[in-house]
């Protein structure tokens, strides 16, 4: 019993949080850009940069209620 628990700890469990990892990582933002902010409980958090894939200036919005981060495209007429 005990060497079926080893197996199980030492490489099930290792196994399965890779296989979660490569199925669920985010590696970076994927999401489309916004062109205008999200809503009223959204702020600015005077973050932007430039997409590599699509050469845009991005800018970055927070909602402190869900922690949640959307990217908008800047809007015209402003500078990084």
């Amino acid at each position: 019993m005990t060497a079926v628990l080893l197996v199980f700890f030492w490489i099930v469990v290792p196994a399965a949080l890779i296989l979660v990892w490569l199925l669920f990582r985010t590696g970076g933002y994927k999401r489309q850009p916004l062109d205008a902010p999200p809503g009223g409980d959204w702020t600015f958090t005077g973050e932007r940069f430039v997409d590599p894939k699509s050469g845009e200036l991005l800018e970055v919005w927070y909602c402190a209620r869900s922690g949640e981060r959307a990217y908008v495209r800047a809007r015209p007429g402003q500078s990084a």
